[in-house]
């Protein structure tokens, strides 16, 4: 409960008004800190500034404390108030909004206050009485919250961005009756109501989520409780003096009583009362600095991370003693969640990090610098890539530093002899390594040197989910929050979750295939697949029995994405933006399909930039379907492992073969690949006469990946390559021919060590094209004017392109470029005058470019740059002067620029607090 309508003086307030909820109560004139957030509680009757009313002082000058106080103790903080229907009765208009529906409500108007949104910049949430229910269904409500693209939903930070909750007064457990005179019930009672009631099943369910979220977050928890009664009028005019809030139902966490009713609580006196000086001290012991960008985090299943909150307090415990941890579980279990869970909420505590899903494959000579090479792309340097920052992987960076490196699904002794090598190259006593395996035999032998020990790893055993956690966790995917099952359909729950034996990937493939499907028939028959499977033997048969019901039901299209995901892209050095290139030319609808493989658990929810991820079990699945594929029950893909000969192959039916990674020690040559009439991906690691390779090649191929000696690709491109999505070619190429813009499907196009000097004025109207690198082209000096017609690029790179000069001036023409990258350009003189026009950039990164001497004026101009990365311009002199407009700037390194005066966060603009060196 909060107080009445304001006084005259309260309603005079003027308030910055962000939205309609939303209200600012203080901006500093730069870019903030840190964003403190105020919820008020229910109100007796309507009010329309419950938002300023409810944080006035009891002072002589009855300020609002948020607006006057706080801004002189923080005064980088952004504070918001929050306003909201609140009152306790219903009418025509008012009182009539329940609890979710508030919090539905609330999270719109965030989203466009950009409140949580800013990826190095917490948030403080305070709530009074039901004020703090509705922050934590708003906790909830983000945590379960659905988009077609979760990833890019501009409220998917927002829990990772919330440092800390104080609650004052509020009813963890139900308030008394002062809303029920004499026993009986308000007339007119809103909605609101029932969840502040003692007892309230939904509000002690509210509570234990919420709890769970706050173990997973480690969000600091703080609040202060009534010991005095409080004298309030009734709707009906009558006064009535009650402790509102007991100590019982207030107690949360760290929890203090002080001397004060239920409205004087948050209306301190002074500066030096209990309720303000505990609020202050709480916002300032809040580690408010440690904020891991999204883009540096896992992403883990939501219900999971509920259901895994207790193993983690344990793993955790583990690993503040023990520096290596190795947990062990059937597939399936839940290792590589509880692995990802802990990666996440670690990750700040240590300067180097790294994910590492260990590829599967033959063991050769080449497989440990394979793993090197994955382990160097995969780490990050304080939340940033470092590969993306331009850097050369050196081992020796990571001695003695503070590292935290997963590793998982170890299934071989080169894994455990990896494991040993990067922690005897980092000997750091405050490194940290987690490792999952199904063998306990391998787990048994990784062995870490940790401050010049070397220590066994510590086994932890992952177990099977109880009945009560595995029917949670299916509930969350067939019937996600706060939608039930009908009565009909409660008996076909608890059956279908005994059949899923407890273990999380079969529940969640299973919720998530049974998810709006009302129809008791295919609850039935899917009951019935899981029946039937029980009676295979085999463990890993029997649970792909179990995960093919789902794959079943997916659509022709969808089922060759899933077999293209699982036998080709997971897990492999392709992006999904190259996927969904592909799969835009063989199937259109691209990311709607993929979007159902995910929403099916089939895959994992991953960024464009990143590669796809599936579970070791989904893509076993695929694996196995992939050998006996169509009505040929042909293998659909080659690889090394499955094409040992080409004796072997003859009854394979070459012709029908979709997908074909060749090594070098693959018999398969020029001719042979002519032959596969149906290929769709061809992925060459061994060195090939392109010329001649190029006119044979299928018409159907999409993904082209080329190492060897070419003279020209008049073969390749003139050929009807029309169908081409994706190339990338390494090789000593002289020339384009200017029939290249025949590739009128082309979006990827990636050149490697080629020898042009320049490119066709015809390369400007490829008319796909989005993304363009060039990697070691030493002698390539410029790119052609008609460049700025590519009107699709959005992505370009230049690495080591030692000889490249300048940028034509069609170059700031681009519509949509948004990301450029420019690294060990050694001759660069400049970028173009108009570089300011560039109005869809917002990641730039400038490194090893010795030559340039200054930025264009126009650079402040940009109006979407996010990232700006300089490093070693050592003859950069100065900045221009609209250098401090970058109005959208989020993250800044700068590292050896030769600028003549110190760089300070105040020359980067609005964003400059996160300039780092």
């Amino acid at each position: 409960m909060s107080l009445p309508p304001a006084d005259s003086a309260t309603a005079a307030l003027r308030v910055n008004r962000l939205s309609d909820s939303i209200y600012e109560l203080y901006k500093p004139g730069v870019e903030s800190l840190l964003d403190i957030v105020f919820f008020h509680g229910l109100q007796l009757s309507h009010t329309s500034d419950a938002h300023v009313s409810t944080w006035r002082s009891r002072g002589s000058q009855k300020e609002v404390w948020p607006m006057t106080w706080l801004p002189e103790e923080f005064p980088r903080a952004r504070i918001l108030s929050v306003n909201y229907d609140a009152c306790i009765t219903t009418s025509a208009e008012r009182g009539r909004l329940d609890l979710y529906c508030t919090a539905e409500s609330l999270m719109e108007d965030l989203k466009s206050a950009k409140e949580g949104q800013h990826p190095w910049r917490p948030v403080i949430l305070v709530g009074h009485s039901y004020g703090g229910l509705v922050i934590k269904q708003l906790c909830l409500h983000a945590h379960f919250s659905e988009s077609l693209d979760r990833s890019q939903s501009p409220m998917a930070g927002f829990l990772n961005c919330v440092r800390g909750i104080f609650f004052y007064g509020t009813p963890h457990r139900g308030m008394s009756s002062f809303f029920s005179p004499n026993g009986t019930e308000l007339k007119d009672a809103s909605p609101l109501l029932k969840y502040v009631k003692v007892l309230c099943a939904e509000s002690a369910r509210l509570h234990q989520y919420f709890d769970s979220l706050r173990l997973i977050h480690k969000w600091s928890i703080a609040g202060v409780g009534e010991s005095k009664v409080t004298l309030f009028f009734t709707p009906e005019g009558k006064s009535q003096s009650e402790m509102i809030v007991g100590e019982g139902s207030a107690r949360y966490h760290n929890f203090t009583m002080e001397a004060e009713d239920h409205y004087s609580l948050c209306q301190p006196e002074s500066r030096t009362s209990n309720t303000y000086k505990r609020l202050t001290a709480f916002i300032q012991s809040t580690d408010i600095k440690k904020v891991v960008p999204s883009s540096a985090l896992i992403e883990v299943p939501k219900m999971a991370m509920m259901l895994h909150y207790i193993l983690f307090e344990k793993v955790q415990d583990i690993l503040r003693i023990a520096p290596a941890i190795a947990l062990c579980g059937m597939g399936g279990i839940g290792k590589t969640t509880l692995a990802k869970l802990l990666f996440n909420k670690l990750s700040a505590e240590f300067e180097y990090t790294c994910f590492l899903q260990l590829p599967k494959g033959e063991i050769n000579g080449d497989y440990m610098k394979e793993l090197e090479g994955r382990v160097c792309s995969s780490m990050h340097h304080h939340g940033l890539k470092v590969a993306l920052m331009g850097k050369v992987c050196d081992w020796t960076h990571l001695t003695l530093k503070r590292l935290l490196l997963v590793l998982d699904d170890i299934d071989n002794n080169r894994h455990v002899e990896f494991l040993k090598h990067i922690s005897s190259v980092n000997n750091c006593a405050n490194s940290r390594y987690i490792v999952t395996s199904r063998s306990l035999e391998y787990l048994n032998r990784c062995i870490v040197t940790s401050g010049d020990r070397d220590i066994d790893a510590c086994v932890f055993n992952v177990e099977y989910l109880n009945f009560k956690s595995s029917k949670e966790l299916f509930m969350s995917h067939a019937f996600p929050y706060p939608t039930k099952p009908s009565p009909s359909l409660a008996e076909w729950v608890d059956k279908i979750v005994a059949k899923c034996d407890g273990l999380p990937l079969t529940l969640e493939v299973m919720g998530s295939y049974l998810k709006k499907k009302d129809s008791e028939s295919i609850w039935s028959q899917c009951f019935d697949a899981l029946d039937e499977a029980e009676n295979i033997s085999d463990w890993d048969e029997r649970l792909w029995a179990k995960l093919e019901v789902s794959y079943k039901t997916l659509k022709p299209d969808e089922k060759e994405i899933f077999l293209d995901a699982a036998t080709f892209f997971n897990n492999s050095i392709w992006n999904l933006r190259e996927a969904k290139s592909c799969w835009r030319v063989l199937y259109g609808y691209q990311d709607i399909r993929c979007r159902t493989l995910v929403d099916l658990c089939l895959v994992y929810d991953v960024g464009e930039m990143e590669g796809i991820q599936m579970h070791e079990q989904m893509r076993s699945l695929g694996m196995k379907l992939a050998r006996t594929w169509g009505n040929n029950r042909i293998c659909r893909t080659w690889t090394k492992s499955n094409v040992l000969s080409t004796s072997s192959n003859t009854n394979m039916k070459i012709e029908e073969v979709i997908t074909l990674r060749l090594e070098d020690s693959m018999p398969l040559n020029s001719s042979k690949i002519g032959e596969m009439k149906k290929l769709r991906y061809l992925d060459s690691k061994k060195e090939l006469m392109l010329d001649e390779v190029g006119g044979m090649l299928s018409k159907t191929v999409v993904l082209l990946r080329l190492r060897g000696k070419v003279n020209s690709l008049c073969d390749l491109v003139d050929r009807g390559r029309d169908r081409l999505a994706v190339l990338d070619l390494k090789a000593p190429l002289t020339c384009l021919p200017t029939t290249v813009s025949e590739l009128r499907n082309l979006e990827i196009l990636k050149f490697q060590d080629c020898l042009f000097e320049d490119l066709p004025e015809t390369f400007g109207q490829l008319p796909r094209l989005r993304h363009l690198t060039f990697s070691s082209c030493h002698r390539l000096r410029s790119l052609p004017e008609a460049v700025g017609r590519l009107s699709e690029l959005r992505c370009l790179e230049l690495h080591h392109c030692f000889n490249f000069i300048a940028f034509p001036d069609s170059f700031v023409q681009l519509p949509r470029l948004e990301s450029l990258i420019m690294t060990t350009l050694r001759n660069l003189q400049r970028l173009p005058e108009g570089f300011g026009n560039l109005s869809q950039l917002q990641l730039l990164i400038i490194s090893k470019a010795d030559v340039i001497s200054e930025l264009p004026e126009s650079f402040g101009q940009l109006p979407r740059l996010e990232t700006l990365i300089m490093m070693t311009l050592r003859n950069l002199q100065r900045l221009p002067e609209g250098f401090g407009n970058l109005s959208q700037l989020q993250q800044i390194v700068y590292y050896i620029c030769g600028l003549g005066c110190e760089l300070r966060p105040g020359c980067f603009g609005a964003g400059g607090h996160n300039a780092s060196t």
